[in-house]
């Protein structure tokens, strides 16, 4: 019961459409009450709103429409991230990749070849990973759209 009571507080406490933490998750999985209990504030939600009330959510062209009522030139986007770099990058890393696979001897320093080898596969690791992390927005937006069809 008062592991109850603390799980109801932690998830009144949450802001809504935040996502629900998994401990609250498994508690609510596992707890008849709590969940009968969500249940009833979702309704008791649902109800109290009014009639032509409907949340939407804010697409990008509605985002850029308010940034260039607030006078932003470019719609907010400062610096804007170019793909064809990232191209140019990854095509320098592939080619340097089989320079080297073609310039290294059969009879040459295999200690020196691994490592050299090593050494460009954590260099393509993180050129994946920065990528990622630069267009976290797309990914993002993509896994989302997968996941509403």
């Amino acid at each position: 019961m008062k592991n109850c009571d603390k799980v109801m507080e932690e998830y009144l406490s949450l802001d809504k459409g935040e996502r629900i933490p998994f401990g609250i998750t498994i508690h609510l999985l596992a707890c008849k009450k709590c969940r009968a209990q969500v249940r009833l504030l979702r309704q008791a939600e649902k109800s109290s709103a009014p009639d032509g009330f409907k949340q939407t959510a804010l697409d990008d062209a509605a985002i850029l429409a308010v940034m260039n009522k607030i006078g932003s030139k470019d719609g907010g986007l400062k610096n804007p991230i170019s793909l064809s770099k990232w191209i140019v990058g990854g095509i320098l890393m592939v080619l340097l990749f089989i320079a080297f696979s073609i310039l290294a001897k059969p009879g040459s320093n295999h200690f020196l070849t691994v490592y050299t080898y090593l050494e460009l596969a954590a260099l393509i690791t993180a050129y994946c990973a920065l990528f990622v992390r630069s267009n976290m927005d797309f990914f993002v937006k993509l896994i989302n759209a997968k996941l509403s069809q």
